[in-house]
């Protein structure tokens, strides 16, 4: 004899599972989407943009150093760590099926394409010149972690296929560590 009863539960808790995932899948969705859209935001405004702008004075000679060039410096910086962990969070959503990124980590890649594109040529010469100040006035540029970070950003989006330039000159030593810590 046939137990309907249990059948039927059995299919409702099916039911309700993929139910649930379906949910689970769009929140998701929908959350990446909001959380690369609020991080392209936080690159392209406020005191990032300002910082951007202040950096590329400098580096083209119109800026002085000065404490808030630095400033500049690492709130860039931390805005691409920020980027670099975002994006590892939203491939890791994916239980790590390799070789898939979600629509809203494409639409992320293709935002930060540009961006890190330009900052991967920039920002080794901008390092220079800022290391060279701080050393004049007997300080050290304390980047390591956030250089190491920025390198894993262009190494994660090149992995997905983006051509971005080479750094050259970004590698050099650590100021902690005194190892290279090349892109």
């Amino acid at each position: 004899m046939t137990d309907w009863w249990g059948i039927a539960s059995s299919v409702a808790a099916v039911v309700s599972a993929l139910g649930a995932g379906a949910v689970y899948a769009g929140q998701t969705r929908q959350a990446d989407h909001e959380l690369a859209r609020s991080l392209h935001s936080d690159l392209t405004s406020g005191e990032v943009a300002r910082s951007r702008n202040l950096l590329a004075s400098f580096r083209h000679g119109d800026t002085a150093y000065g404490p808030e060039v630095r400033e500049a410096y690492f709130t860039l910086l931390w805005c691409f760590e920020r980027a670099l962990e975002a994006r590892r969070a939203m491939t890791r959503r994916h239980f790590g099926l390799v070789g898939r990124r979600s629509a809203a980590v494409r639409y992320f890649d293709k935002a930060l394409e540009w961006h890190v594109g330009e900052w991967a040529e920039a920002l080794p010469e901008i390092r220079s010149r800022l290391s060279e100040q701080l050393a004049s006035r007997g300080g050290q540029l304390r980047d390591g972690d956030s250089r190491r970070s920025f390198s894993a950003l262009v190494r994660d989006l090149r992995a997905a296929g983006l051509a971005l330039p080479e750094a050259s000159g970004w590698a050099g030593p650590d100021s902690e560590s005194g190892a290279p810590d090349p892109i």
